[in-house]
């Protein structure tokens, strides 16, 4: 009798994971996104930057299993905040540069001292490493800094 609640346990645990799996990739392409109008500036921005064959939550959740659950939890909070209607234009989203040295970290000969129009040399395997974030000089790389980026990189200006 035992065995068959287990296994009833363990098939309900594999057939909630199996449908979290599906509600979270429908729900995280930029299509969904865009759907809310408070956030449509964003996509369009999205879709003529270096990062558009990339979903938005490879850049806007943390990694791992645990960051599916976050991400799909602070997003269940953005779609009570757009029934309702509170929410604030321009919105606010996070950016995780662990994603970002997950594609981009190597060493460095990936990432030589280079010359920049304007710039003194950079290089970026010791700035990475120095824990300076990607954004204080990439801040058009997912979306234009028109978009209301914040002077502390953080989101939305107030």
């Amino acid at each position: 009798m035992w065995k068959k609640g287990v296994l009833l346990v363990g098939l309900s645990f594999i057939g909630l994971y199996a449908l979290f799996q599906v509600a979270y990739y429908a729900t995280s392409v930029p299509s969904f996104c865009g759907s809310c109008h408070e956030v449509t500036q964003y996509v369009t921005s999205w879709q003529t930057s270096a990062h558009k064959n990339f979903n938005c939550m490879e850049c806007h959740q943390p990694s791992g299993e645990l960051g599916k659950f976050h991400a799909k939890a602070r997003g269940l909070n953005y779609v009570f905040q757009h029934f309702s209607g509170d929410y604030t234009i321009p919105t606010s989203a996070s950016i995780f540069e662990q994603n970002c040295i997950q594609c981009h970290l190597g060493d460095n000969k990936a990432y030589p001292t280079i010359r920049l129009k304007n710039t003194s040399k950079v290089n970026h395997y010791k700035t990475i490493r120095k824990s300076q974030s990607c954004l204080e000089c990439h801040r058009e790389t997912g979306h234009s800094t028109d978009i209301y980026l914040s002077k502390d990189l953080k989101g939305a200006k107030p």
